[in-house]
C-alpha cells in the first residue's frame, strides 16, 4: 500500500500552485495546520493560497503569516494541488469549495474518526490527537526543514486540540512532537499567553450569562448550557469567542457528558458541541446521530428546530448512550 505521507511529500515538491483549505469556524488546529503548510510551501518557492470562509480568530492572529488566510474570492481559481486539513467532510469547507476551478491533485489530511475520505489522497489518522501532529510527521518524514515559524504554528495546533496537553487524546507522540518544537525555539509561555490569557472581556460576559443558565440532569451526569443570539448581542461577543466555553461544564465533578448549545443567526438553526469524560461514552456516535461527527471525546453537529426540541432530543440521546454504556 502506498504511504500517503510520501505521496503528499512528493506532491509538495513536484507541483507549483497550492490551495490550502479548512473548515468554517476554524480552531487552533485548523489554522495552525494551514499556516504550517503554507510557510513550508513558501519556503520551497511555491505559489500558496489559503482560504477559509471565516476570518482568523483574534487570539490566533499572532501566529506567523496569519495574514495569508483570506476569504475565498467571487470567481473560481485553478490550482495544481488542493489540500484540505482538519476537515471531516467536504461540506464543512463551505463556500471555498465552490471557488475551485481545475486541479491536478486533491489531498485530505485529518484526524477525525468520522472523516468521509472525500479526496483522491486521504491521510486520515484517528489516533493522532491533532491534524497538526500529522503535518509535523509530514515535515519530519518527508525530509523538510522545520523552521521556528512552522514550529510555532504546529505547537498551537497540537496544544489547542489536546487542551494544552490535558485531554485523554494526549499521547507520547504528541509530547515528543511538542518537545521537538520547543527545541526548535517555541516560547511556550509567550504562546500560551496569546492563546489562553488574552480573551476579550466580552467573552467573559458571554460566559457569565451562559453559566447562569447551567443545567444539570441525569443524576448530574449531563451538564449543558445555551448561548443565545440575545446573549451575543448583550455581551458584544463574537462567534469565535465560544471556543473553550464548553470546558467549564466538562470540568464539573461527576459530569460524564457536557453540551454547549449555540443559537445561530439563521432562524431555527443551532450548533451543539459535545465533550465526554468517560471512555465508554462515545460522543462521536451521538453527533453522527444528528448528522455531525468528530472524536470519541469531542464532537459536534448542526441541528434545526426549536430550542426546546433540540435540547430535548440531544439530552435524551445522551442519556440513552450513558444507559447503554452500563453507567
Amino acid at each position: 500500500m502506498t504511504d500517503p505521507c510520501l505521496q503528499i511529500a512528493g506532491l509538495l515538491r513536484q507541483h507549483q500552485s497550492f490551495l490550502l483549505l479548512s473548515h468554517y469556524r476554524p480552531d487552533g488546529d485548523a489554522i495552525g495546520s494551514q499556516l504550517a503548510l503554507a510557510i513550508l510551501l513558501k519556503a520551497l518557492g511555491k505559489q500558496v493560497t489559503v482560504w477559509n470562509d471565516d476570518p482568523v480568530p483574534a487570539k490566533f492572529r499572532f501566529l506567523p503569516h496569519s495574514d495569508l488566510l483570506t476569504r475565498p474570492p467571487d470567481a473560481p481559481r485553478d490550482f495544481d494541488v488542493v489540500i484540505a486539513v482538519d476537515t471531516s467532510t467536504w461540506q464543512r469547507v463551505g463556500v471555498a469549495a465552490q471557488r475551485i476551478g481545475s486541479r491536478k491533485a486533491f489531498v485530505n489530511i485529518d484526524h477525525h474518526v468520522s472523516n468521509e475520505k472525500f479526496a483522491e489522497i486521504n491521510w486520515v489518522v484517528p489516533a493522532a490527537p491533532a491534524t497538526g501532529q500529522i503535518v509535523f510527521d509530514l515535515i519530519k518524514r518527508g525530509g523538510f526543514s522545520l523552521s521556528l515559524d512552522i514550529a510555532n504554528c504546529l505547537y498551537a495546533a497540537i496544544a489547542t486540540d489536546t487542551g494544552n496537553f490535558t485531554y485523554a487524546n494526549t499521547n507520547a507522540a504528541s509530547l515528543r512532537a511538542a518537545a521537538d518544537l520547543v527545541e526548535t525555539g517555541v516560547n511556550v509561555g509567550d504562546l500560551c499567553r496569546h492563546i489562553y490569557e488574552s480573551y476579550p472581556y466580552a467573552r467573559v460576559q458571554l460566559l457569565q450569562m451562559a453559566l447562569a443558565d447551567l443545567t444539570m440532569t441525569d443524576r448530574n451526569r449531563i451538564a449543558y448550557y445555551w448561548l443565545t443570539n440575545d446573549m451575543f448581542q448583550r455581551s458584544n461577543a463574537k462567534r469565535e469567542d465560544t471556543e473553550g466555553l464548553i470546558d467549564y461544564a466538562r470540568s464539573i465533578q461527576g459530569v460524564l457528558v457536557a453540551v454547549l448549545f449555540e443559537e445561530l443567526p439563521e432562524p431555527g438553526k443551532f450548533r451543539m458541541s459535545l465533550r465526554s469524560k468517560h471512555p465508554k461514552v462515545d460522543v462521536n456516535s451521538i453527533a453522527r446521530h444528528f448528522g455531525g461527527g468528530g472524536h470519541r471525546e469531542a464532537a459536534g453537529a448542526r441541528l434545526s428546530g426549536t430550542p426546546h426540541e433540540v435540547e430535548a432530543k440531544v439530552v435524551a440521546t445522551i442519556s440513552k448512550a450513558i444507559q447503554d454504556a452500563g453507567l
